[in-house]
């Protein structure tokens, strides 16, 4: 929902659903038993009450809704509205016979399944978000399961979270996880390419500086104006590597070949401005221009991608005929012995 931009219509009717009723996000905490009949047990009925009521404190939380609601709900009504009767049953027995009176009540008999399993060794409990932000459902999650820790379920019950909210934070958590091992493992490999090619141990290193000054300064951006490391971000950074590493083998390798003719830096560094240099200045303006479009589009991503970009092009492009040539003019005599 956050990728649509805050006056897009989605977003403002998924404020006004969820602003006036329990939570549209639905997740699912799913409880199961090793034996059938499992879920009637009045020990686990009040253990699932509990957990209810615990994650009925995160604000997050629209409802809770289970099984022990429908048991709690028939029972109030059998006793004339009687609201000290409104609890779970001590005794199995009243348990079955209560849920037999609201699968005969005329009623679908399904809607009693969406939380039950026809044999009782599966309960789901249902627990409206108002927030399907992957930070609020982890939030959630995160206080039931100190809860289960804390206090275990009865013997021989699992409970397992379930619902596109919770598949969405593990996946986000694999992806964004495995993005940032990704991007620390082939800067690695960039340098070590770059030493192998450059034969040097010196220019891999500085063709590196314009990569890692990038990367650095636009990451230090996105966390100042509190952008989320989400799953545009993350591939992105993938492309940073390419991109920024780009400009850098450019530069030094030109300038190499050109010092190798004319055996003279200032003659060659005056070269390299000529040629390369307008060179990728223009490659970075093409290419930043190009993705200006993208900053006008309906979806959130798509703005990211466009500003992404253009500020990668714009950054790497500026360290590098910056950085480089300052670089290149302190340590020529070292560079080009």
């Amino acid at each position: 929902m956050n990728w649509f931009k805050k006056s897009h219509p989605i977003r403002i009717a998924d404020n006004a659903m969820n602003a006036h009723l329990a939570g549209t996000y639905m997740n699912y905490l799913v409880f199961e038993g090793e034996e059938e009949g499992s879920m009637k047990s009045p020990e686990l009925l009040n253990y699932m009450y509990a957990v209810q009521q615990e994650l009925s404190k995160n604000e997050t939380v629209g409802s809770t809704t289970g099984v022990t609601d429908i048991i709690k709900k028939i029972r109030y009504e059998l006793y004339t509205a009687d609201s000290s009767k409104m609890v779970i049953p001590d005794n199995q027995l009243e348990v079955a016979q209560l849920l037999f009176v609201f699968e005969m009540s005329g009623g679908d008999p399904d809607d009693l399944f969406e939380f039950v399993t026809p044999e009782y060794d599966k309960a789901n409990l249902w627990v409206q978000l108002k927030n399907g932000d992957n930070l609020a459902v982890s939030a959630v999650v995160d206080r039931g399961n100190k809860f289960l820790s804390e206090n275990p379920p009865p013997e021989g019950i699992t409970v397992k979270w379930a619902g596109l909210p919770y598949i969405n934070i593990e996946w986000q958590n694999q992806m964004v996880s495995g993005m940032q091992k990704s991007l620390a493992s082939s800067f690695v490999v960039v340098f070590l390419m770059m030493v192998f090619l450059f034969r040097s141990f010196k220019w891999g290193f500085f063709s590196m500086l314009p990569l890692t000054i990038t990367v650095m300064a636009i990451y230090a951006f996105i966390g100042y104006i509190g952008k989320p490391y989400d799953m545009p971000v993350a591939v992105l950074s993938s492309l940073t590597l390419g991109l920024s590493i780009d400009f850098a083998i450019h530069f030094i390798q030109r300038l190499r070949v050109i010092h190798k003719r004319t055996q003279n830096f200032d003659e060659s560094f005056n070269e390299i401005f000529e040629g390369t240099g307008r060179a990728i200045s223009r490659n970075v303006m093409v290419i930043a221009i190009g993705f200006l479009p993208m900053l006008f589009s309906t979806l959130v991503p798509y703005i990211t991608v466009g500003a992404f970009f253009f500020a990668i092009m714009i950054v790497s492009g500026l360290v590098t005929m910056l950085l480089l040539p300052s670089i290149t003019q302190m340590f020529k005599k070292s560079l080009f012995k």
